[in-house]
């Protein structure tokens, strides 16, 4: 139940976003500037692989141009015999669609150029820039661990997946994984999109008490369908967060633990960024166990920061790669910051009972 709400709630974001530009209000910097420890690594690390990069752009940039202009002038040589074909084995009763699969070929032809440099180009730049947020892999088309998660009642059941853009690393002893995803249930007639997004799972070196879930706000009713009989609503202080999020946990107190204020401010700086710069529809958190699932749900392609038509010396898109980064990275660290204080704070309430 909880998947068909969420798939409304999609929608409903979307058609909010494409009325006035964005679902909610609070205002989004995406004009942030490089750090001067991104500044530094592009100097050292990055400019150097810019003109071998440049040169592939250009060359791949004049195999589109001229696909194109081949296809605009004799395309039609192949096309007007599939259509003439078509239109024959209509006329007998019988359905072709030749036509369609010339065009289509056409088209790949045209935009493969393209797609032979964003390839490029993120197994060039991406290992790279991943160096200044610490020891991270980069692999184009790696997952998750999606079967340590698949429980996990954020995850949805899915019948096939699709994947890119896996980064893995530890942050202060928490191993953390990320990578875009498509996932996909089949139905009686054609397959339905359950998710597409980020997921980012993390694997903590402590236990995390009780079952905590923060799951998009569907309003009193859905939120009746959606929330688990074995959890109860936990009420938090942050008017936004309780006005976008429901959160429901078997530990009331220890879920205002995990969500303290400044955790909550992360999430929504999380949630806001994405539906500002990857039209993103929200975001699910699930505590559990030594896991922390994060799906994050949008349409665009985070990580797509290249573009045939522009000059790979043309760095504009990498502030926001940093700070996307960033934003997840300080996540991890607040979740850790938090579970230390409340474990100290639990230390000192029962000590005088101890002693």
């Amino acid at each position: 139940m909880s998947n068909f709400l969420h798939t409304f709630q999609q929608a409903g974001v979307a058609i909010r976003q494409l009325v006035d530009g964005s679902a909610f209000k609070r205002h989004v910097d995406t004009n942030v500037p490089l750090s001067d420890e991104f500044k530094a690594l592009i100097e050292s690390d990055v400019k150097p692989l810019l003109e071998p990069l440049e040169a592939f752009r250009l060359e791949k940039l004049a195999t589109k141009k001229r696909n194109k202009k081949w296809v605009l002038w004799l395309g039609w040589m192949l096309w007007l015999p599939a259509l003439i074909w078509d239109l024959l084995y209509l006329a007998s009763g019988d359905l072709h669609i030749s036509v369609l699969f010339v065009a289509a070929g056409m088209g790949i032809w045209i935009i493969y150029p393209e797609m032979q440099y964003r390839k490029h180009y993120k197994q060039m730049l991406m290992p790279v820039l991943l160096k200044a947020f610490g020891d991270f892999r980069y692999r184009e088309t790696g997952c998750i661990d999606i079967d340590a998660v698949k429980a996990l009642e954020t995850m949805p059941s899915f019948s096939s997946k699709s994947h890119e853009d896996h980064i893995a690393g530890k942050i202060e002893d928490i191993e953390f994984e990320f990578c875009e995803l498509k996932l996909e249930r089949k139905g009686h007639k054609s397959s339905t999109t359950v998710f597409r997004g980020g997921a980012v799972v993390l694997n903590v070196p402590f236990q995390l008490h009780g079952h905590t879930v923060v799951g998009m706000d569907y309003g009193k009713l859905g939120n009746m369908f959606a929330a688990s009989m074995a959890r109860r609503k936990v009420a938090l202080e942050n008017p936004e967060f309780e006005k976008r999020f429901e959160v429901t946990s078997t530990d009331q107190q220890y879920a205002r633990y995990l969500l303290s204020p400044a955790m909550m401010e992360r999430l929504l700086a999380l949630d806001d960024l994405f539906r500002a710069r990857a039209k993103g529809s929200g975001l699910s958190c699930e505590f559990k166990g030594n896991q922390v699932l994060l799906m994050i749900s949008y349409f665009g392609d985070l990580l797509d920061t290249a573009d045939l038509n522009t000059s790979a010396y043309d760095l504009d898109k990498l502030p926001l790669l940093e700070q996307e980064l960033a934003m997840i990275t300080g996540l991890i660290k607040q979740l850790k910051l938090d579970y230390l204080t409340a474990r100290n704070q639990a230390v000192d309430r029962y000590a005088p009972s101890i002693s």
